[in-house]
C-alpha cells in the first residue's frame, strides 16, 4: 500500500560500529570475502566513513541502525567534524546528548539544504532501530539534491524509483520496508559517490574530484599509484588493500592535494566497479574466461582494435577486457617486441615498466607473474589491453610475435592500441623526417634504439567517402584513419573520393572490413598559384657546316653557352624539348636551357627558383618547395573545370561538374582575370563579382578559381 508521507525520519550515510579501530589501520576487513563488497567497503573506509569494529570485522550481513546510517550520510558529506558542536543540542527525546551519534543526527536535522530528516511523527528518532530501505534510498537522495516534488508525492515508491533511474540503487533490489544490510548500504553509497545527480558523481565536501578517469594500480601505505603517471600519490589514510586495483575510476583529493579515496566507475545496472582485469584469449573465436568478467553475461557487445566486431572475429592471443557501465567487452591485438630498460618496485612484482625509450606502461595484477619471469636487460614480447596496459609477457616465439604499428607525426611517434593511441618518450633518439606521416612498424632490441620502418599495402581502390567504403570492402564503424599523421573521423575528410594513389595504407580486419586507413594528404605543405615568369624549356644545338662564325639570341632565352664557336656552326635554341639533362656544349652536341619560375600565391613575395617542371606562364599550379627552400620539389599544372556556372554551386563548399562534386575550402584563391589580380573573401567573393567562372582541382578539391565579366 503506497503511503503519503515527507515527516519521516530518513537520514544519510553508512557507519559502521560505535566501536572502532584507528583510523591509520590498513588492513583489509577479514569477514569480507566477496570481491564487490570488498571493493566498495574499501572506498568508503578510505574516506572514513566506514571503520569497522575492534576486531578488525564489517559484519557484511549485519543489519544497519538508524543512528548508524546517519553518522555515515554526514562523513560521506564531508561534516563529520562539524558533528561534535551539535552533540549537546536535544532535538529527540530519545536522543540524549550521552548518545554516541547525537552530534550526527541532530545535525542531519538541523541541515537545511539540502534537507534530510526531521523524525519520526511521534517526534521521536529511534536511533537503535533498523533503517528501512525506503528510508535510506530517500535520504540519499536528498543528499544529492532531489526533493519531495521530484518523486511525485508518493513515498517511497517515488524516491525508489529515482534511485533506479540514476542508478544509486544498482546492485539492491529490495522493498521499501525491508531492513539493509551493512554491505547493501556499501552499495549505495558508492553508487552515489560514482553516479550522483546528473550521472557525474557526488563529491563531498572538502574534496575535489579528478578531472580525468584514470586506472588505480596499487596502495601500499600512504602511497597510490595510478596509470600513466610515474610518481605516488599520497594517501590521508594508509591501505594495502588490493581490492580497487586495476579498476577504473576518479580520485578525491583534499586540499592538500592527498587523496581522500578512489571512487571506481560502476555499472549503472549491477553496480558493479568496471575492472581492468584482463583475459588473454587461448584460442581463435575463443570466449574462454571472459564470463569472469562479465560475471556470466553474455549478451555484451564485442569492440575489437577500436571498431564494432563479433565473437566470431576474436584471435588468439587477443586481450580482452570488459566494461560492466556499456557491457561492452573490448578485444586488442597489439603486442609489442621490447628491450627490458627498467621496472618499479621490482622485476617480482611490478607495477609498471619502462620500454620503448623510457615509455611508462602500467602493468595489470594479473600481468605480474608472466613479466616475472623476465629481467630488465632482456627481451621480450609485451601484450597490451586496448588502453595500454600490460596484460601479459610471453617469449618471442610464432605464435605471440610482435606486431604492433605506429603513426609519426611531427616527429613524434604513437603507438595504436585498440582506439588508443600512446605516444613513446624515445628517449635520446631522433625519428627520421622521411617517417613523417607515415605507418610504422614498432620494435626494438636495445636500449638505446627502437625499430621504425614504414609499412605500406593493402589497398586496392579509391577511398569513397559518402558509400564509406574502400574499393570493394565496406569501412568498419569507426574506422581509423590518419590524413598526414592526423587522426580523423570519415565525416572530417571533405573530399567526395579519395584517390587510391594518395592511401599509403589499408587494414583489413577478421570480419573483413577496413578497419585502418593512412592517407598521404595531398596538401601537406603544398601550395597553389600562378605561374607569372617561365622561360620556355629547350636547349642549345650546334649548327654546323656554315662556313662562318655565328651566335643566335633564341626567343624566351638569354642565356648562350659559354663556349668558343667552331669554324662554319653555331648555337641555336630549341624551344619545347622538356627537362634534359645539361651537357657540355660541344661541335654536334647540345646545352639544356635552365628555367626560372615565379608563383604567385598572393603572399606578399611569389616563390621563384630555378625549375625543371614543364609550365607556361598563366598556368595554375600546385607545387611545393624542397626542405632547403631553394627548389622546388613537385610542381603540376591545375585540372581545369571551364565555364561553370553560378547554378552548380552548392552553397559556398561545393560544385557539381561533370556528374562530381568537388569540395570548396573556404581559403580557395580567387583570381582576377579582368583586373589582372587576386580577390580576398575566397568563393563568396567570386560569386559576387558574377561572369563566367573557371576552376582549377586536384584531387577533388577546388584549389584556385578564376573569375571574368
Amino acid at each position: 500500500m503506497k503511503k503519503r508521507v515527507f515527516s519521516l525520519l530518513l537520514a544519510l550515510v553508512l557507519m559502521l560500529s560505535a566501536a572502532a579501530i584507528p583510523a591509520s589501520a590498513a588492513e583489509s576487513f577479514s569477514d569480507v570475502t566477496d570481491k564487490k563488497t570488498a571493493q566498495n567497503v574499501e572506498v568508503l573506509r578510505l574516506l572514513g566513513v566506514i571503520e569497522g569494529n575492534g576486531a578488525g570485522q564489517f559484519n557484511p550481513s549485519g543489519l544497519l541502525t538508524r543512528a548508524e546510517f546517519c553518522k555515515m550520510v554526514v562523513v560521506l558529506m564531508g561534516k563529520g567534524s562539524d558533528a561534535m558542536r551539535y552533540k549537546t543540542v536535544t532535538i529527540f527525546p530519545d536522543v540524549r546528548a550521552t548518545h554516541w551519534a547525537a552530534g550526527y543526527i541532530n545535525l542531519a536535522v538541523r541541515q537545511s539544504e539540502p534537507k534530510l530528516l526531521a523524525g519520526l511523527p511521534d517526534g521521536t528518532f529511534q536511533p537503535d532501530s533498523y533503517i528501512t530501505y525506503g528510508q535510506a534510498v530517500t535520504i540519499l537522495m536528498r543528499v544529492l539534491g532531489f526533493a519531495d516534488k521530484d518523486s511525485g508525492g508518493i513515498w517511497p515508491d517515488g524516491y525508489i524509483n529515482l534511485a533506479k533511474s540514476t542508478g544509486v540503487s544498482a546492485g539492491v533490489n529490495l522493498t521499501g520496508s525491508a531492513n539493509i544490510t551493512r554491505a547493501q548500504a556499501a552499495q549505495l553509497f558508492v553508487n552515489v559517490l560514482s553516479t550522483g545527480k546528473d550521472g557525474k558523481g557526488y563529491t563531498p565536501a572538502g574534496c575535489t574530484k579528478g578531472d580525468k578517469e584514470v586506472t588505480l594500480v596499487s596502495m601500499n601505505g600512504d602511497k597510490l599509484r595510478i596509470s600513466g603517471e610515474k610518481d605516488p600519490k599520497t594517501l590521508v589514510r594508509p591501505s594495502s588493500s588490493s581490492a580497487l586495483n586495476g579498476l577504473k575510476g576518479y580520485l578525491l583529493t583534499n586540499s592538500d592535494g592527498k587523496v581522500v579515496t578512489f571512487v571506481p566507475k560502476t555499472s549503472s545496472t549491477t553496480g558493479a566497479a568496471v575492472s581492468n582485469a584482463a583475459v588473454i584469449l587461448p584460442a581463435d573465436k575463443s570466449t574462454s574466461g571472459i564470463s569472469a568478467l562479465t560475471d556470466g553475461r553474455t549478451d555484451y557487445t564485442v569492440y575489437r582494435n577500436g571498431v564494432l566486431s563479433s565473437v566470431s572475429a576474436l584471435r588468439k592471443n587477443d586481450v580482452v577486457t570488459y566494461d560492466a557501465v556499456s557491457n561492452t567487452v573490448y578485444a586488442c591485438d597489439t603486442r609489442v617486441t621490447v628491450y627490458y630498460e627498467s621496472c618499479d618496485p621490482s622485476p617480482s612484482a611490478p607495477v609498471s615498466i619502462k620500454v620503448l625509450g623510457g615509455t611508462l606502461f602500467d602493468v595489470l595484477p594479473t600481468a605480474q607473474q608472466s613479466l616475472s619471469k623476465f629481467k630488465p636487460g632482456k627481451t621480450m614480447t609485451i601484450i597490451l589491453t586496448s588502453d595500454g596496459a600490460v596484460a601479459g609477457a610471453v617469449e618471442n616465439d610464432y605464435s605471440a610475435r610482435g606486431n604492433a604499428i605506429g603513426i609519426v607525426s611531427g616527429g613524434k611517434v604513437q603507438l595504436l592500441c585498440g582506439s588508443t593511441t600512446i605516444d613513446l618518450s624515445l628517449t635520446g633518439m631522433t625519428v627520421d623526417s622521411k617517417l613523417d606521416g607515415k605507418l610504422v612498424s614498432i620494435s626494438s632490441s636495445s636500449k638505446t634504439s627502437v625499430g621504425l620502418y614504414a609499412k605500406t599495402g593493402g589497398v586496392s581502390g579509391d577511398l569513397n567517402v559518402r558509400e564509406g567504403t574502400l574499393g570493394s570492402k565496406k569501412l568498419a564503424s569507426g574506422v581509423m584513419i590518419f590524413d598526414d599523421g592526423v587522426l580523423k573521423n570519415l565525416s572530417d575528410l571533405t573530399d567526395v573520393s579519395v584517390p587510391q594513389s594518395r592511401i599509403t595504407y589499408a587494414r583489413t580486419n577478421a570480419d573483413g572490413q577496413i578497419d585502418l586507413i593512412v592517407l598521404e594528404s595531398a596538401s601537406a605543405n603544398e601550395l597553389y598559384g600562378r605561374i607569372t615568369v617561365s622561360t620556355k624549356q629547350g636547349k642549345w644545338v650546334w649548327k654546323d657546316g656554315y662556313g662562318e662564325k655565328a651566335e643566335r639570341n633564341a626567343t624566351n632565352s638569354t642565356w648562350k653557352p659559354d663556349a668558343e664557336f667552331e669554324a662554319g656552326g653555331y648555337w641555336e635554341w630549341k624551344p619545347g624539348y622538356g627537362p634534359d639533362t645539361p651537357k657540355n656544349p660541344g661541335v654536334n652536341g647540345d646545352y639544356s636551357k635552365t628555367t626560372t619560375v615565379s608563383v604567385d600565391c598572393n603572399e606578399s613575395e611569389p616563390y621563384s627558383h630555378e625549375c625543371y617542371y614543364s609550365v607556361r606562364s598563366g598556368d595554375f599550379v600546385a607545387f611545393k618547395e624542397n626542405s632547403g627552400k631553394t627548389g622546388f620539389s613537385q610542381m603540376l599544372t591545375l585540372d581545369k573545370l571551364g565555364e561553370v556556372s553560378a547554378s552548380a554551386w552548392i552553397g559556398t563548399t561545393a560544385v557539381n561538374y561533370g556528374g562530381r562534386t568537388y569540395t570548396v575550402p573556404s581559403d580557395v584563391l580567387c583570381w582576377n582575370r579582368d583586373g589582372g589580380s587576386w580577390l580576398d573573401g575566397g568563393a563568396e567573393a567570386a560569386l559576387a563579382y558574377g561572369g563566367t567562372m573557371n576552376l582549377y582541382v586536384k584531387d577533388g578539391v577546388v584549389r584556385v578559381i578564376e573569375v571574368r565579366s
